[in-house]
Order: structure tokens, then sequence, then C-alpha cells
């Protein structure tokens, strides 16, 4: 064989070999991937009895088909169910590389095990677990550290299933200034329908003295937990809710029992009660209602149609007239961050009007910082003027920023490593 055909005949195996990867296994290697990462609980949120396995709390995250970690994506997160551990994505329950493929978007699924996304209440005493904090001061933080994921909230959803439908809708309002959507898919979201049932049977499935999560279902805690009495914290929020009647589908087979009459009996009704509010509050809602029982088949089918409802549409950025009522100890409502000294003994109510607001009483001092350095100390309730102006000389701006880049140069090394 002469050098020029051997040539020929090595080149023709080079692209024998370039062409087989390219058909049998550039599918796989750009695929949507399913990985598992841990986001510690850095402030002991989470004590390790309320998880099923050791170490520091795991999370599930989707990858795009294509990902490329320079650019940046749109973020869904998708808040497991009762007891369901992180896991969810996988391809026993949402299977989600299936049903979510050609989502152009990164899917985190953190823990939430037993904790219905609160911060247990413990019949006054409070501590742990903190799951409310564990998820919006630990998970959102760590997961903006690892990925690049694009700022505007309209690029920012917050999904649930079932108990997860309970922490999308209170999330969501907890932190309006980052989520732009939220989807509630067959979601437990009415605390109070029914006195006393809920929050005792809240308590009793995570295996807690009566009292733990809530407290009393008529008090001002489960109040300012129930998303049907909070849904006008999601003024500036899009929401898709979703619910089935208990009848089985043909992918359900027979049903799933239980799951048949959780459905039909719970779900439905504080979901039917869920949708009235928001529409009397006129939030932006789309509400489906389907066959279907308390199912994986029927969650993941909820699944797809929310992400044909568009979690990622435009909504306003940066409101200067708003409410929100809550009970936590502290949190971040849009450009405001709050800290009470103490913890508040009702429901308060922070409205804004322009550079004005509005603060109810709370049995508590409270810190206020604005988005221009600005700190402030009232006593509530109170009406505070907003100050248009930054409250830090330029040269200590400067060097906040400065620790601030640096701050999150470590974080990021930190969660990296």
């Amino acid at each position: 064989m002469s050098v020029g055909a051997q040539r020929r005949s090595r080149l023709a195996i080079v692209w024998l070999v370039v062409m087989a990867t390219f058909v049998l296994g550039g599918g796989l290697a750009h695929a949507n991937q399913l990985i598992t990462i841990t986001i510690p609980d850095r402030h002991g949120e989470i004590p390790s009895k309320w998880l099923t396995y050791p170490g520091q709390p795991r999370a599930d995250v989707l990858l795009p088909t294509g990902y490329n970690r320079k650019r940046a994506y749109p973020l869904i997160v998708l808040l497991p169910g009762f007891s369901n551990t992180y896991a969810i994505l996988g391809p026993s329950m949402l299977d989600a590389q299936k049903v979510l493929a050609g989502l152009q978007a990164i899917v985190v699924s953190p823990e939430g095990e037993v904790g219905w996304y609160a911060d247990w209440y413990n019949n006054g005493a409070y501590g742990t677990p903190e799951w409310e904090s564990y998820e919006l001061d630990e998970v959102i933080p760590q997961i903006l550290a690892r990925y690049k994921i694009l700022p505007q909230r309209r690029y920012h959803a917050l999904f649930g299933i079932s108990m997860g439908g309970l922490g999308a809708a209170y999330l969501g309002g907890r932190l309006p200034g980052f989520f732009g959507s939220i989807g509630v898919l067959s979601g437990f979201v009415d605390l109070q329908i029914i006195p006393e049932v809920p929050s005792a049977a809240m308590d009793e499935l995570s295996d807690a003295p009566i009292g733990s999560v809530i407290g009393p279902t008529t008090g001002f805690y489960a109040t300012g937990h129930n998303p049907t009495a909070l849904v006008h914290n999601l003024e500036y929020t899009r929401v898709f809710l979703s619910a089935g009647d208990g009848v089985p589908t043909s992918a359900d087979g027979t049903g799933g029992g239980v799951g048949n009459a959780e459905e039909a009996g719970v779900i439905r009704p504080m979901s039917d009660a869920y949708y009235a509010a928001l529409k009397a509050a006129g939030i932006d809602v789309t509400y489906q209602t389907h066959h279907g029982c308390h199912c994986w088949p029927d969650f993941q089918t909820e699944l797809r149609n929310a992400i044909a409802w568009g979690p990622f549409k435009a909504v306003v950025e940066h409101p200067t007239d708003w409410t929100n009522e809550t009970v936590a100890t502290h949190g971040q409502l849009w450009d405001i961050g709050y800290r009470f000294t103490t913890h508040p003994t009702a429901v308060v109510r922070f409205t804004r009007t322009g550079s004005r607001l509005q603060i109810s009483a709370a049995g508590s001092a409270v810190t206020l910082t604005t988005s221009r350095d600005c700190v402030l100390h009232v006593v509530t309730p109170a009406s505070v003027q907003i100050p248009s102006r930054s409250c830090v000389p330029h040269q200590g701006r400067q060097r906040r920023r400065k620790r601030g880049r640096a701050a999150r140069r470590h974080a990021n090394r930190a969660v990296k490593g």
C-alpha cells in the first residue's frame, strides 16, 4: 500500500471513530445530567436526626442538555413532598430526565424530609428544625454560588409537590424579590381549612408532639404559615396551580388507594380554597384540574403542564408599592432586609408605598437594611421613611464592595471544595 493510500485509510478510520462517537455517544455526553450535591446547613438549621442518611443535607440537580458552566441559566427549585427526600427527580418518582427533556434550565431539588418547610414553633419554644431558614438562607445562596443563574426574578421559579406545594406557595411569598413564578402541584395549601385538623395531622405525620410544627391551627403562627391567608405576598408573582379529583387515570392503574382519597378529600378542597383566595386578591393564577390521584404518574403530568404554562415569562422586577405579611424572625422583602430582635408575637404586615414603609405591631423591635446600605432600628408599630441616598460614604462603599467580593470568592471556593 502506498503512503498516500495509508494516509487515506487512517483518515477514514479516524472519521469513522469520530462519527461513531457523535452518533452513539454524543447524545449521552450532551444529554441532561442528574447529579447529587450536598447543601450544608452551615448554621445548624437541620439536626442530623431529621435526615435519613449520614452527613450534610443533599440535593439532586438536573443540568440541561449541553450544559455550559460559563453560561447563565434559568432556575427551578423543586421542593419534594412529605418524606420523599431530595431524590424525587429520579426515574422511580418524577423521572425528570425524561419529563424535563429539552428544558434549558437548572432544576434543583433540595432536602425537605418531614419538615413542612417551616421553622418549627415547638409550642412557643421555637428552635430546630428550621426548614424555611434552611431553604432560604442556605439552599438559595449556595445554588447561586455553585451555578451561574440569570439574575432577573422572571428566571427564578419555585415548584413543589404535595408538601412541597405548601413550601412553594409559602416560601415564594417569603422571598418575593427572587421568585417570579411558583408552581403548586397537588399542594397542601390551606392549613386552616378545617380547625385543628391540618396542624395536628402535620405533627402526627412528623412523629412530633402536638403543637410542634405550626402550633394551634387557629393561632397566629399557623396563620403566618398558611398560603391561603397570605396570598397578598404573591402580588407580583405568577402562580400555576393544579389538583386532581381522586379518580385514577389509565396511567395510575387502580390508583393509589390512600392517594385517591387524599387527592379528592384533602388536596382538591385546599386547592379550590387557595385558588378562590388568589383570584379575590387579583393574583395572576392559572388553575388546572384533572382526573388523577396523589400519585407519581399524575405528578409527572402536572410538572409537564407547569413547564408548558411557562415558568419564565415576564414579571414586574422592582415594585415600590407592596404588602407582605410574615411571622418570620428575618428575611428579605424586595430591596429591604428585616430582622426582629425577638420572635414576633403576631402576624406582622409590611406595607410599602413609594418611599414610606409601614410596619404593624410585632411585639418586637426590628432592624431594617436597605439596598442603599442604610440600617434602621425601629420599634413596632412604625412608619419609616426609606432613605433615597446611600448611608455609607463613598470610600466606605468601596471597602464594603471589596469585602463582599472577597466573601463571595471565599464562598465559591468553599462550595466547590
